[in-house]
């Protein structure tokens, strides 16, 4: 089971995560969405990677050779101006406010809220959690592995003044590096450190980065890429350029990630194992806070586990039974699926042609698609939808499938990526989820439909709560199954079902890692048990919830809480119900906290019990 990464998301959280740097609006603004883009629009205008990751120059404000403040003294300064923003907020009346006011309140508070719980804890870092790592350094998000991605994904090199002020951030990568060994060593202070596969993860990312010479940097040689690029540069510039960039690297960039590699083999070295958020301080109240924000539910990590159980345990029979119908009977559910994955009759071609024919069938799925989109959408997408292959330049670092978002102007469709590097993990059986997910009516469906959504606050337009972007998702293979898109495809409902049941497990590892004191071992054993998944898959996934707890259980709690909403409207309307309203209210509304959806589609309850029957 590939890990699916949706880059909307990230770059939406960052610029959320940063809306505490605004200054607050000198006059009251008139509605409560004035009030939250003034407080969300001035952190745009004032951190330099945010400005950069959603391209804003030209307001005479130049921050390009800059990265943003991590440094301890921010941590304070964080805590008081986030809650400043919730007391401003609450200043509003919540009842008299109509119409999407309501949600709109609703959405901010519950941001701040979270936010401010997630930082309650003595060890929260210099940054807010959204969007960002649990723990100074982990092998995932955290800011030494990101910051090669941010230079080479998101720092456009133009013209001359961008090139260099690229070469200022080279510089200034040593001292945002040295804030985060500080707030590392903030954390082990307070007897927190990140489990040992995510200091070994990281260690091993820095020392690769570091190892080769200044001028076969990987920060300099996205910088001769990019420099090539810009039409009219002299060779000699050129070369000049690049040659201060080696400077910047061999006397700043490599030194400042060396500092940090140092003071991480010496953890390493003690060999401080990998545990849940129980083993460190405060980690029961963090853990809390944590399933707090990305299920956007009060449920508690027991609540969760039970739920967890319960669903593999249904979907496990479902699966069982499919299964048998097959002809499969020997072996649990997890050894029979184990043993699909490798069936030839489920593999394409390791090929051109077999790339080739996976592509076409993707694309095949969807047109399969459309004729029902009608009964079941009255809003769609205006933008159309593209299929990809990952560039093979990017397939060893590019997740196994992702969505990127349509441009706003309309110069780019959106598009569903899918990594052809491993054919063997790409089975027939498993394509259709995954395309209903990353494509229609998934992520397609909820991204673009979001983008239209201009009358809403930035904030609504932007912020994509896990629980709703990644439970829309997971219904949305549901949906395609009650389409009838799997009556001729029991393979492909199994795949469905096979991928619920991955969500289903997630909920049992994650709270089994942080609430049940389960060893790594025994998550790995779990996984790899229900799944039939390859084990070093298995691994790389629980190596994951150790270092973001919480995240794993959004998919599944999103997607329940959608489906319990669905049916509660079907059994109070009767006749007046209309899958098609539901839908569009849901995606009408931009992605919002599943509490607030909640009270969103129990109002359109109200509103239509009081429409006279057809």
């Amino acid at each position: 089971m590939r890990r699916v990464l949706h880059p909307l998301t990230w770059i939406a959280a960052l610029c959320i995560g940063a809306s505490c740097h605004a200054a607050e609006p000198e006059a009251r603004p008139a509605t409560v969405g004035a009030l939250i883009d003034a407080q969300a629009m001035g952190a745009i205008r004032r951190d330099p990677e945010l400005r950069t990751a959603l391209g804003i120059s030209g307001d005479g404000i130049d921050l390009s050779g800059q990265l943003t403040d991590v440094s301890l003294p921010r941590r304070d300064v964080l805590r008081k101006e986030i809650q400043g923003y919730l007391d401003t907020l609450q200043q509003w009346d919540r009842s008299q406010l109509a119409g999407q006011d309501r949600w709109s309140y609703d959405l901010a508070a519950w941001f701040y809220a979270r936010q401010i719980e997630l930082m309650r804890v003595d060890w929260a870092p210099a940054w807010l959690p959204v969007g960002a790592s649990t723990y100074a350094v982990d092998q995932l998000f955290s800011v030494p592995v990101s910051l090669p991605q941010f230079m080479e994904n998101q720092h456009a090199v133009r013209d001359e003044a961008s090139a260099k002020a690229y070469i200022s951030r080279l510089h200034a990568i040593a001292t945002k590096l040295d804030q985060v060994r500080a707030n590392f060593d903030l954390q082990a202070r307070n007897g927190v450190l990140p489990p040992q596969v995510g200091l070994e993860g990281a260690a091993a990312q820095i020392r690769s980065l570091i190892q080769p010479a200044p001028q076969d940097s990987s920060f300099v040689n996205a910088f001769r890429r990019k420099l090539a690029q810009i039409a009219g540069l002299s060779a000699e510039r050129r070369a000049a350029l690049v040659d201060q960039a080696i400077a910047a690297v061999r006397a700043d960039t490599n030194p400042g990630y060396a500092r940090l590699l140092a003071r991480l083999d010496e953890v390493i070295a003690t060999k401080p194992g990998s545990r849940g958020l129980w083993a460190v301080p405060e980690g029961d109240a963090y853990y809390n806070a944590a399933l707090h924000w990305y299920t956007s539910t009060d449920l508690d990590a027991d609540e969760i586990h039970r739920i967890g159980v319960a669903e593999v345990a249904r979907i496990e029979k479902a699966m069982d039974a499919l299964l048998r119908k097959q002809g499969l009977r020997d072996g649990t559910v997890g050894e029979r699926m184990a043993a699909l994955t490798k069936d030839p009759r489920f593999q394409y071609a390791d090929s051109d042609a077999g790339r080739a024919e996976l592509i076409a069938d993707v694309r095949r799925t969807l047109v399969a698609l459309e004729p029902h989109i009608p009964t079941y959408f009255g809003r769609v997408p205006p933008q159309p939808l593209d299929v990809r292959a990952v560039p093979k330049a990017s397939q060893a670092t590019a997740p196994g499938a992702y969505y990127i978002p349509p441009a706003m102007d309309g110069s780019r469709p959106g598009t569903y990526f899918i990594n052809l590097a491993d054919m063997q993990v790409n089975t027939r059986w498993s394509l259709p989820t995954l395309t209903y997910h990353e494509g229609s009516p998934g992520h397609h469906f909820q991204i673009s439909i979001g983008q239209t959504l201009t009358d809403l606050p930035v904030l609504r337009r932007s912020l994509n709560p896990s629980a709703f972007t990644e439970g829309w998702a997971l219904y949305a293979e549901q949906l395609a199954a009650e389409m009838g898109l799997y009556r001729d495809d029991p393979w492909g409902d199994l795949g469905r079902l096979r991928a619920e049941l991955f969500r289903s497990v997630r909920l049992v590892v994650d709270t089994g890692l942080h609430r049940k004191r389960w060893t790594p071992e025994r998550a790995v054993d779990y996984m790899h048990g229900k799944l039939g998944m390859p084990m070093v898959e298995v691994r790389t996934e629980i190596n994951r919830y150790l270092v973001q707890p919480g995240q794993a259980c959004s998919y599944k709690i999103g997607h329940l809480k959608m489906v319990e909403l669905r049916e509660r409207a079907r059994k109070q309307l009767g006749d007046r119900f209309d899958i098609r309203a539901y839908h569009d209210l849901i995606l009408g509304n931009g992605a919002l906290p599943l509490a607030v959806v909640e009270a969103a589609v129990d109002d359109w309850i109200a509103t239509q019990e009081r429409v006279p029957a057809r």
